[in-house]
């Protein structure tokens, strides 16, 4: 004779089982099979709970007490566990998730029973739910009606007792304090109503529960204790999920679409973010709920009602994380035989859910009356079940993050560490040894400068430091990166300044490194770092391609003599062609032309381009000297730059130009002669300007002595002693000086400078010189990229093969392009690098002496560029003499941003960084090789690429 209703609480099989629950909520038994259909849903937007959010101490406690309960429910031969002590599958978690969801939705509906729900009100709500949403609503309307003024005397509890002496014998007189009080009555009523509606219909609405209460207030006040009239805005929640995941059966069926593109997880999918969004809804409105009944329980006055009864505490919350013991049930003799727990073992946790709300209700009808007045046992029980039903939602929430919370652990434990962007690009280190064959196989940048057959002049590496855990020492080491090697086909030019062009061969590296963030963080910071040898030298130029045939330099510096120059270098992303492409797909022609126009400027500003000119073999050039000849000229060398920068002495006083079939000794010996002469010449000009400047110096201390003894004429005395003084200091004052000169040191001819320039110690050869070139800038670099690989020798040695000319500046548009086709993920970023502004270099001030560090600041910066431009004007001859012993390092660089940290992109999204780093490498390596993705892997991993990368094979012919 009860109503009955019946549910489907679906299994990741194709059979799911049929539980029959009464309208009080108690299940009665089981049968039948049903086939589950899962559909494919977008993600909604919407704050959720993490696993940050959960107590694990909290979560804990509550399951603990729930694994108590569980145990008396069980018979002895079940074993319930923690998921992560029980041997499982993965599918196994999408199994629990699926069973504690159900379990949440069939706890809930018994929530919504005591509430008064009806298996028709089910029906009908059900209809409603098709093509329209259903809301649940709550409204309240309060009313505080004046009802008389009275008046009352109220004596004190004290009486006072005075006592009188007369002729008639003693009177005493007792007396009180007597207050009058007025009162104010008033009649507080309160009405409410629980009803659900379809759409906005709500003139079709269905009562779920209301009721009404009055009861009397007093005041001292004759101000209303209540407003007079307050209608509360009404609380809704919709509940059209909740009627969907049941059929029309009434059957409960949640499952996860694990086929689904927006399934990633058993916790991270669009069919438990709805559930989640659905309990986290309800569970605003029930809080709603609670927190109205319980502020309106203390307007009623002198109840002497014990509230602390009206509470969840006893009542059992069926949503517990549990799999099954297999190994210790059958040595019990149990029948279980999967992890997940039964049908039937749910039947018994709703049953004893159910029979624990009873008792509270009946303890409720025990401790509250059932009258007109507030709070009353019916009250009580709507806010028990309230709060019941938000336990029953944070369990759920609960049990799905200690799912994903389980995925961490069981990382963790399977690494035997906590992995950072540090550690996966050591991994890619590793991994790219693997990938590539051995002709394409990413470089370090870490290039010696030399000439064929000789030691290196020095080193140029770009180079990353990793951060360090406390305590340890920062790892930093070159960055690797693909990278295509060839001799100069046309030659390129760079400016000095405004007038001066210089042309440049040599060899040409193009370099590609990808680097990668997570959550916007790579642990990594870039510098370039330049060092030299002792007694050699180079120059490095730092800037950007600007055209086929183009490189401008913003930054120049000599390096020599043990320099250690670093210069930090700056990252910076711009939008993937896709974001590109969205953002501007709603603009008008006007902007899209804008903003096309910018962006092929940002692309452009990709190429960071870094250029090594080894300064002997140029010298050599312009001396028209052999080669090698300078090898082992040191002084030579040193006084040459010396002359080139500090004097800007032209180079044709200084070459040899004589019989070309001369003796290399006789060439050498007529250069140091011109160099002899040279400073020997400049000797005797600042020896000549020392002597001008001491003649100028004796007369103006004669001018003085004038000038003194007219200002002492009033005293002869005093004008005579003054006079012979003076006299004496002008006889001894010649004498004085030459013999201050003759004391001097004896300087060499070759140090000998004039007092407008002093000559500056060999190791600041970078000093500027008195008449400076027109200070030209040229545009700031922007970057990218970095690398490293084994020398940077002149171009009569050069091993890479010679190809037509390349213009560097549409390797970007094929980039982006290649982008925008292959990367899935739309995740590839170009990046821009530039130079740092605040450069530091360890300098040795002399031979024997330590180095120093020292900071270069943009004046500094500004000096030594000019200096090495200087230099490069002698070399070249302003700009007659191309420049052969150059090496030009364009650098490009992309980054794969990942939106999660390292293990919540592998936890939460299921997604191995691995795969999608890989991608990226070979669509860059294959832009560089200009050779198809096929023919870069080595075979052994041919398979597993083409498996998880397939589209990066769908183009067989080499890139264009």
């Amino acid at each position: 004779g009860t109503t009955e209703r019946a549910f489907f609480l679906a299994t990741p099989s194709p059979c799911c089982v049929c539980v029959v629950v009464s309208s009080c909520g108690r299940i009665l038994g089981n049968s039948g099979r049903l086939e589950r259909k899962c559909f494919a849903v977008g993600v909604r937007t919407t704050r959720l709970h993490t696993m940050s959010d959960l107590d694990e101490r909290r979560f804990r406690e509550r399951v603990d007490a729930a694994l108590a309960v569980v145990k008396k429910v069980l018979d002895n031969t079940r074993y319930p566990a923690y998921p992560e002590d029980v041997q499982h599958q993965y599918d196994d978690k999408y199994k629990l998730v699926e069973f504690v969801t159900n379990t949440a939705l069939a706890a809930q509906l018994t929530v919504l029973e005591v509430l008064g729900l009806s298996e028709e009100n089910v029906k009908q709500m059900k209809e409603w739910a098709v093509d329209r949403s259903v809301t649940l609503r709550f409204s309240s309307e309060e009313r505080c009606e004046f009802v008389k003024e009275t008046e009352r005397k109220v004596e004190s509890d004290t009486e006072h007792v005075r006592e009188y002496s007369g002729l008639g014998g003693k009177l005493k007189v007792k007396d009180k304090v007597v207050t009058k009080v007025t009162e104010y009555f008033w009649k507080f009523s309160l009405s409410w109503e629980l009803c659900a509606y379809a759409g906005t219909a709500l003139d079709q609405k269905v009562v779920l529960r209301g009721g009404s209460a009055e009861v009397p207030l007093m005041t001292t006040s004759k101000t209303p204790p209540r407003p007079k009239v307050r209608v509360a805005e009404p609380r809704e929640a919709n509940i059209r999920w909740l009627l969907t995941s049941i059929s029309d059966a009434l059957t409960l069926t949640f499952g996860v679409d694990r086929a689904a593109s927006t399934c990633l997880t058993p916790r991270r999918n669009a069919d438990v973010r709805r559930a989640l969004e659905y309990f986290a809804e309800f569970d605003g409105f029930a809080a709603h709920v609670g927190r109205f009944f319980r502020e309106v329980f203390g307007v009623q006055q002198k109840h002497e009602l014990d509230l602390s009864a009206v509470s969840t505490s006893g009542v059992f919350v069926p949503v517990v994380p549990f799999f099954e013991d297999l190994e210790q049930a059958e040595e019990a003799g149990g029948d279980a035989t999967a992890a997940v727990l039964s049908v039937s073992d749910l039947n018994a946790f709703l049953a004893h859910q159910q029979r624990s709300l009873e008792e509270k209700f009946a303890a409720l009808a025990t401790v509250l009356p059932s009258d007109t007045s507030i709070i009353t046992a019916p009250v009580g029980c709507v806010v028990v079940a309230m709060e019941h039903a938000r336990e029953v939602g944070d369990a759920h929430r609960e049990c799905v993050d200690y799912v994903e919370e389980m995925l961490y652990k069981q990382l963790h434990a399977a690494i035997g560490k906590v992995l950072s962007p540090v550690d996966f690009a050591e991994y890619m280190r590793f991994h790219n040894r693997k990938l590539f064959r051995s002709e394409y196989q990413p470089h370090p940048f870490s290039y010696a400068i030399r000439r064929p057959h000789h030691s290196p002049e020095g080193v140029v590496a770009i180079e990353s430091t990793c951060e360090a855990k406390p305590g340890a020492v920062p790892l930093t080491q070159p960055v690797v990166t693909s990278v295509h090697c060839s001799s100069a086909a046309a030659p390129m030019r760079f400016p000095i300044n405004a007038s001066t062009d210089i042309e440049f061969t040599g060899d040409r590296y193009l370099h590609a490194w990808v680097s990668h963030q997570f959550s916007g963080h790579s642990g990594l910071t870039l510098a370039l770092n330049a060092r030299a040898r002792q007694f050699s030298s180079y120059i490095l130029m730092v800037g950007r391609i600007t055209g086929a045939d183009r490189f401008e330099p913003s930054s120049a510096v000599i390096i020599k003599n043990k320099d250690d120059l670093r210069i930090p270098l700056l990252l910076e992303t711009i939008p993937t062609p896709k974001e590109f492409a969205d953002a501007i797909e709603s603009l008008s022609p006007e902007q899209q032309r804008f903003a096309k126009a910018f962006r092929a400027m940002q692309l452009e500003s990709t190429l960071f381009a870094v250029c090594v000119v080894q300064i002997k073999p140029q010298m050599e050039r312009v001396l028209n000297l052999p080669q090698h000849a300078l090898t082992k000229e040191i002084r030579l060398s040193e006084d040459l730059i010396d002359l080139f920068i500090q004097y800007q002495i032209p180079s044709d006083l200084l070459s040899y130009d004589d019989e070309p079939g001369a003796p290399l000794s006789a060439k050498i010996d007529a250069v140091k002669r011109h160099v002899a002469a040279m400073r020997e010449m400049i000797g005797s000009t600042a020896k000549e300007q020392l002597e001008e400047e001491q003649q100028r110096q004796a007369f103006h201390l004669a001018e003085e002595d004038v000038a003194l003894d007219k200002l002492h004429f009033d005293s002869a005395d005093f004008v005579v002693q003054k006079s012979k003084s003076r006299q004496k200091e002008k006889k001894s004052m010649p004498m004085k000086r030459k013999k201050k000169c003759a004391s001097k040191p004896s300087r060499s001819v070759s140090s000998a400078k004039p007092p407008s320039a002093p000559t500056p110690k060999k190791s600041d050869a970078a000093t500027p010189s008195p008449a400076t070139p027109t200070d030209t800038t040229p545009a700031e670099a922007h970057t990218a990229g970095g690398d490293k690989t084994p020398s940077l020798e002149a171009s009569e040695g050069s091993g890479g093969e010679a190809h037509e000319a390349e213009d560097y500046t549409q390797i970007p548009v094929e980039l982006d392009r290649r982008f925008g086709l292959l990367d899935e993920d739309n995740a590839l970023r170009p990046t821009i690098i530039s130079a740092g502004p605040a450069w530091s270099r360890k300098r040795q001030a002399s031979l024997l002496s330590d180095p120093k560090s020292e900071g270069v600041g943009e004046d500094t910066q500004r000096t030594e560029r000019n200096a090495a431009f200087d230099l490069m004007d002698a070399l070249t001859k302003s700009g007659a003499l191309s420049v052969e012993s150059a090496s030009l390092h364009v650098v490009m660089a992309a980054t794969h941003c990942f939106d999660r940290a390292l293990v919540d992109t592998v936890v939460r999204d299921n997604i191995n960084p691995i795969e999608k780093v890989e991608r990226s490498l070979l669509i860059v390596a294959s832009t560089i090789h200009k050779q198809p993705v096929a023919e870069l892997v080595q075979p052994s991993q041919l398979e597993r690429v083409s498996t998880y990368s397939a589209n990066l094979f769908a183009e067989n012919s080499p890139v264009s």
